[in-house]
């Protein structure tokens, strides 16, 4: 068993070793210990410019959803796929959160055995059980385990993340994100993800061997697979900076109607996401988010002529 899991548990930690431990203002730097003190009161999501950011010690740090989102460049189709599925995005998130939340019950023990009702939701449920049965020692689904664990990265309303000031020097191009799972396998420290899907994901970019009428398929599959590597990268390096977890593994658990999958990438691999990621947050805070508040001056210029007109 890792001895970093053994070793963070808040509530062994005598007053004195905390105060030695604490520092102020909080540093890119220094180790996890500095934030054993932090707490935020209300929403720990808001809602900035219509995009989510979470309250953390460097201030509202965007989501790493949002910045996939604004760097990814498939903007466009998934809003020509809403307008033709109308109400399909909300479906969707509903049964994700849905998942999500039995996969949380599961892990932590509260329902082993859920009755579901909706035919949907059970479909991809079914497979997943199966899966989360490989994991041992959970300390982490959707929130710690052991409330009294990582208390800091819980908000006032419950909810946990972690977070990232991030690598640019001078300046906090930091991000924040809510993990869905941190446990072990085989004694190594795992990063989860659960992702719902209406296909199958794919670990490799369709080659010439790839039938035609399964393509589009498998291209899909695939960027959405690396999209969530980039993800759990991101995770992987918020963990470390605000609980000291450094994961050895992240695995991908993919539930579709059809079946369940995973997949599990280890350090070398975790290593390349994380370049791929910061690439993403550099484009986001260097060009993206200028742009955005580029645009929102000549609004409020457009706006203030109005009013004068």
């Amino acid at each position: 068993m890792p001895a970093v899991l053994n070793e963070i548990r808040a509530d062994v930690r005598l007053i004195e070793e905390l105060e030695r431990k604490i520092y102020t203002p909080y540093s890119k730097a220094a180790p996890y210990e500095q934030f054993l003190d932090y707490r935020s009161e209300g929403d720990t999501r808001v809602e900035i410019n219509g995009s989510r950011h979470y309250k953390t010690p460097y201030g509202a740090l965007p989501s790493v959803t949002t910045i996939l989102s604004a760097t990814g460049g498939n903007k466009a189709a998934l809003e020509r796929w809403a307008k033709k599925n109308p109400g399909g995005r909300e479906a969707a998130a509903a049964r994700g959160t849905r998942v999500h939340s039995l996969m949380e019950e599961y892990l932590l023990g509260i329902n082993k055995n859920p009755q579901i009702d909706d035919e949907e939701i059970y479909d991809f449920w079914k497979g997943l059980p199966e899966k989360l049965d490989k994991l041992d020692r959970v300390v982490w689904a959707e929130r710690p385990a052991n409330p009294d664990d990582f208390a800091w990265t819980m908000g006032g309303d419950g909810i946990s993340r972690v977070w990232h000031p991030g690598v640019k020097e001078g300046a906090t191009w930091g991000f924040a994100g809510a993990p869905d799972i941190v446990a072990e396998y085989k004694g190594k420290v795992v990063l989860g993800d659960l992702k719902t899907s209406n296909g199958p994901y794919y670990a490799k970019w369709p080659g010439p061997e790839c039938p035609k009428n399964e393509y589009g398929m498998r291209r899909a599959g695939f960027n959405k697979y690396a999209k969530c590597q980039m993800q759990m990268a991101a995770y992987a390096m918020a963990l470390e900076h605000t609980v000291g977890i450094v994961p050895e593994i992240c695995m991908t658990f993919v539930a579709t109607r059809e079946r369940s999958q995973v997949f599990a990438i280890q350090a070398g691999t975790i290593e390349k996401y994380k370049q791929k990621w910061l690439d993403a947050v550099e484009k986001y805070y260097s060009e993206i988010l200028p742009a955005q508040q580029k645009q929102e001056i000549d609004m409020d210029i457009v706006d203030g002529d109005k009013a004068n007109g």
